[in-house]
């Protein structure tokens, strides 16, 4: 099988997934929406967990940001209860490099407007491999490290997500958008407008979504008007931001 079709395959897989998260409540609801609005609600803010298992999370890096950036070679995760390790293997400007380091995830959020994951780093990064064009570039690259952890007490990964255009970072913390990849794939968009992810938590090889239906588009009319008028909306619940202070001990001590 081509990498084309197991791309295609993920797809379809994680569109699925989500519709198969609220089709039984959307056969409850379906009919004389007005008149059961008032027992159903209570159904309609339930969230529900959508397990994804570690292929596939490291099937969408692959999709949706490896594919998408020519400086990125690998971006893979792997799962564990709370935490995960992240392996990255860039290669830009004559740099070739592979790092690794250990994150939480302290927020997921996959609706109609925006695709994000926010990471708290919880260890200085481990460069596992380094190739430089010239011994020199290599030697001030190894300075540059030591500097950021000796130094400055910070870890120079986040900088580099930024540079390249990956991420954003502030302090231990870090923003990856996946919109705008994901924006272009109708399956998963439309899966989107109907269900939406409101955090994450990361168990032992796999990631679990906490997702939410968003009743009111599966309840527009033929027309495409409101059977719900923003009256009728009840608050959707919002995922935790817990943004972390400081890393923890850094598997690279100064």
């Amino acid at each position: 099988m081509s990498d084309f079709d197991n791309r295609d395959d993920f797809s379809e897989n994680f569109s699925n997934r989500l519709n198969d998260s609220f089709a039984d409540i959307w056969r409850n609801v379906a009919q004389n929406v007005k008149k059961l609005y008032g027992k159903t609600t209570d159904k309609l803010d339930d969230e529900m967990r959508l397990p994804v298992a570690q292929k596939y999370v490291n099937d969408a890096l692959q999709k949706f940001v490896t594919d998408n950036v020519a400086s990125i070679l690998e971006l893979r995760v792997e799962l564990h209860d709370a935490w995960f390790r992240l392996f990255c293997t860039i290669n830009v400007a004559g740099i070739y490099v592979e790092v690794a380091s250990n994150f939480r995830l302290v927020h997921a959020q996959l609706d109609r407007n925006v695709q994000r994951f926010v990471f708290g780093q919880l260890t200085y990064t481990d460069v596992l491999n380094l190739r430089c064009e010239s011994f020199v570039k290599r030697q001030g690259i190894k300075l540059a490290v030591w500097f950021y952890h000796s130094v400055l007490k910070k870890d120079p990964l986040g900088v580099i997500l930024t540079y390249i255009n990956i991420a954003r970072a502030k302090d231990d913390i870090i923003y990856l958008d996946i919109h705008r990849w994901l924006k272009n794939n109708k399956k998963i968009m439309s899966s989107l407008h109907k269900v939406q992810v409101n955090y994450g938590e990361v168990e032992e090889e796999q990631l679990i979504l906490k997702t939410q239906v968003n009743y009111r588009d599966l309840l527009g009319s033929g027309r495409g008007e409101d059977i719900l008028g923003d009256d009728d909306e009840p608050e959707l619940m919002k995922g935790p931001i817990n943004p972390i202070d400081d890393a923890t001990e850094p598997s690279q001590m100064p």
